[in-house]
């Protein structure tokens, strides 16, 4: 008799077992307790170095509950560096995004989920999973239902056979002192990052910023980090440094036998900016819902998430391909079409942080900014292009 079997006649049985106490892990427990189920979130530690700038926008704060004391920044203001000198700027007369004390508000949210009834068990690890059994660090769980929100790498579903994320670029941040706008992100595009490559600062409030770029360079991130921050922000002092792996595109299976992924080791994850707090907000949902449920519920939660923004996902790839292979003199006169004062001032009224592709829907109904685009056509390709990356764009739903 194997030992799992020995050791299942007396495993504690729960409804729900969540690995990983990240705000989509957090948020999927709660919402699995709130449908009735016992479930149990597991957290090896809650003091993780953070990873995330923690720039979110209108909708991910909602769905995230993210309260006024969380707030470190709002944003009102982008600021586009090109790869040759181009800088364009936007502001808008509202805040579109709010920067958030990520170790905060992973703790709050592991917090609402212990008041709402989950057992949260931090120090306890995930070691391994077979049908029925996950076996941890502190004994032997029989759950009905095991979520891996155990990031882009997930053990979870490694374990179960389930695929990863389509694809992985790495990030790599530092938080340094700096006296900065507390309403303005910049980002900077190409140039000594590489193609395809951008960078960025954030306020991070108490005279704190947080500097970083993502890249498919691997280990050469680091040393292009130490080179961004000489060359953008020299004779800073650096408090914190993070990487971290993220990955763009969902998986073609989420769930299945028993296992559901949601954030990071989902793949729901925005694939220009790398930001995954909205949709693992949003999945959560989906996922404590089916979870609760149990195994026969599992079936509908790839359709909910690709229905709440599948095409945002697919658009947000196409995007990134034509950032990864467009040349920079094309990259530089697309910087320099967007200083026209009329598309500029749309773009700053319209932009969203949560949903990039809704610029381009909402300048399907206004025909008397389509000249402005006309500029742009050359850089994607003409006509052709264009319609390429509205390709399968269609109204969201009306209520997620």
């Amino acid at each position: 008799m194997s030992t799992d079997v020995k050791h299942n006649r007396s495993a504690e049985a729960v409804d729900v077992a969540v690995v990983g106490g990240g705000p989509a892990g957090a948020q999927t427990a709660a919402a699995a307790v709130s449908e009735g189920a016992r479930t149990v979130l597991l957290e090896r530690t809650l003091h993780r170095p953070t990873r995330c700038a923690g720039l979110i926008g209108l909708l991910g704060r909602a769905a995230l509950g993210v309260p006024d004391e969380l707030i470190v920044a709002r944003i009102q203001q982008a600021t586009l560096h090109g790869p040759r000198g181009t800088v364009v700027t936007f502001a808008a007369a509202e805040p579109k995004g709010y920067v958030v004390d990520r170790a905060r508000l992973d703790a709050l949210l592991v917090d609402r989920a212990a008041d709402a009834g989950v057992d949260v068990r931090v120090g306890v690890a995930a070691t391994g999973w077979s049908p029925g059994i996950l076996r941890t660090s502190s004994g032997i769980l029989r759950p009905r239902v095991v979520v891996g929100a155990d990031g882009p790498s997930s053990r979870v579903a490694h374990w179960a056979g389930l695929p990863g994320p389509m694809r992985m670029v790495v990030g790599f941040q530092a938080t340094v002192v700096a006296d900065v706008p507390p309403d303005t992100v910049e980002v900077f595009l190409g140039g000594a990052l590489g193609r395809g490559s951008f960078g960025w600062s954030l306020p991070a409030g108490a005279g704190q910023l947080n500097v970083g770029l993502v890249t498919e360079r691997g280990r050469e991130g680091g040393a292009l980090l130490q080179r961004f921050l000489a060359e953008r922000f020299p004779n800073t002092e650096v408090l914190t440094r993070a990487t971290g792996m993220i990955p763009l595109g969902m998986p073609s299976v989420c769930a299945r036998d028993g296992v559901v992924l949601v954030g990071d080791a989902a793949g729901q994850v925005k694939p220009l900016s790398g930001g995954g707090l909205y949709y693992g907000a949003l999945c959560a949902r989906f996922a404590g819902e089916a979870a609760a449920g149990g195994p026969q519920e599992l079936s509908g939660y790839d359709a909910r998430c690709r229905e709440a923004f599948g095409d945002e996902i697919a658009f947000g790839l196409r995007a990134r391909a034509l950032l990864e292979t467009i040349e920079e003199d094309a990259l530089e006169r697309a910087l320099e079409s967007l200083r026209n004062p009329r598309l500029a001032s749309f773009l700053a009224a319209e932009s969203d942080i949560d949903r990039p592709s809704m610029l381009l829907r909402e300048l399907r109904g206004r025909p008397s900014l389509w000249v402005t685009l006309l500029p742009l056509l050359g850089v994607l390709g003409g006509w052709e292009g264009l319609q390429e990356l509205l390709c399968g764009l269609r109204s969201p739903p009306a209520k997620l």
